[in-house]
């Protein structure tokens, strides 16, 4: 018989003992407690905790920690006084050699499911956390005596985090949250919201605003004046109703291995300029001379420039504006050709991948299935698989090994530093 809601409001009222156990996928600590999981951010194992158990998801129980009884081992000092509200990273209070131990842990984890050998990966490769590119909140109060709020959403929460300081986000972009909190008066109404996205490119900070209304006219006046104040690249608005370009002082681009790309508002970059460069360095190494390449899910191109240099590139991407991007960007050098093609619902089928010496694949967090199916059973002789989702590249791995690869190696690559992202590269050959 189903609880009632007032049951269910009793139990969520109730504070429980728990001992924290390990740390799952999501980077929160697990206790267990009536059978089932309960999700604890920012603890360790053997935690000993006072808990108020809270809505139910994934498997389990949301869980808050209102008191610490006991501490685990494997601690570290928070680097960042946010840490504990932010969302935003979710592993700072992990020591060095436990915050790797997880990171490769879970991956291991994945790998060993499918039956592929865990000792492949090689070892964890970190960069500086300094992201060029992310998604903040921002959050105007009903009292106007009170500044706005610009920040990331606290874990579990739609709350927003007000950012005095920030150890992942470029000094660039964090600096402009100041300026963004003084003109958010003239940006959304009392109570009102909007979804950030700041990224820097080669020609300065691109913003992209998220909104449910239009602006209007003292909105687009106020933000010209922060791109001018700010030396803002471009500002575009979006809401449910249309794309606004409010301001755009210069060309938008990007420069890959010297080729200039131009960047569609909110499009997919690497949040990490170094860890692109390390991912460019294993792709152009795992395929070598071998040519002509095929780059699927190619986004900007930010592989098939690379690979350029040595010869004939194919590269398939299905997002419309990405896509368009790419070709313009290829469209002056002989040796690369561009397909939009949605690679999720439509792969290339292994007729139409034997004319190439060697693949590039890096899809979306929900992988690359039915493509890794096809490149499976097509003559390819060599493949770099990229993924940022260890559960879906192991799925696609196994797929590949089942069709007659041989997995070479798989480098780790620490791009979303303090939480539990982690990026891969593998290299395949038959």
């Amino acid at each position: 018989m189903p609880r009632s809601r007032r049951g269910n409001q009793r139990d969520s009222d109730n504070l429980v003992e728990l001992v924290v156990e390990r740390i799952g996928a999501r980077g929160d600590g697990i206790a267990e407690h009536d059978g089932e999981a309960v999700f604890l951010p920012f603890t360790v194992p053997g935690d000993r905790v006072r808990v108020q158990l809270g809505a139910r998801r994934g498997g389990g129980r949301e869980g808050r920690v209102v008191e610490r009884l006991t501490f685990g081992g494997g601690r570290a000092k928070p680097p960042c006084s946010h840490f504990g509200h932010c969302g935003s990273c979710a592993l700072q209070h992990l020591d060095h050699a436990s915050y790797r131990a997880f990171k490769l842990g879970a991956l291991h984890g994945v790998l060993e499911r499918v039956g592929i050998d865990p000792g492949l990966v090689l070892s964890l490769r970190t960069v500086a956390p300094a992201r060029r590119r992310a998604r903040l909140g921002l959050m105007r109060p009903h009292d106007p005596q009170v500044l706005a709020r610009v920040g990331f959403r606290e874990r579990f929460r739609h709350d927003l985090v007000d950012l005095s300081e920030c150890q992942v986000l470029e000094p660039g972009l964090f600096d402009l949250i100041t300026e963004l909190r003084l003109v958010a008066h003239d940006l959304v109404p009392p109570g009102g919201t909007a979804e950030l996205t700041l990224t820097r490119t080669d020609s300065g900070v691109d913003m992209l605003v998220e909104a449910s209304e239009q602006p209007g006219l003292g909105t687009l006046e106020a933000l010209t004046g922060l791109a001018e104040n700010c030396d803002l690249a471009r500002i575009v608005w979006r809401s449910r109703a249309s794309e606004i370009y409010v301001v755009e002082r210069r060309p938008v681009r990007l420069v890959l291995s010297g080729v200039v790309v131009p960047y569609p508002p909110g499009a997919f970059l690497q949040a990490s300029q170094a860890a692109e460069a390390i991912l460019v360095e294993e792709v152009l190494g795992g395929i070598g001379r071998r040519r002509p390449v095929l780059d699927l899910y190619a986004g900007l191109g930010a592989f098939t420039f690379a690979l350029a240099a040595e010869g004939r590139v194919h590269a398939v991407e299905g997002d419309e504006r990405t896509a368009a991007a790419l070709a313009r960007a290829a469209a002056s050098l002989p040796g690369v050709t561009t397909e939009r093609r949605d690679l999720a619902r439509n792969p290339l089928l292994p007729e139409a991948l034997a004319g190439y010496a060697a693949a590039v694949f890096d899809p979306p967090r929900a992988g690359a299935l039915r493509q890794a199916a096809a490149l499976a059973s097509s003559p390819i002789p060599a493949i770099v698989a990229v993924s940022c989702n260890p559960a879906t590249f192991a799925r696609d791995a196994a797929e590949l090994v089942a069709g007659g690869f041989r997995l070479e190696r798989i480098m780790a690559v620490d791009q979303f530093v303090w939480t539990p992202h982690l990026e891969l590269a593998a290299v395949f050959r038959r």
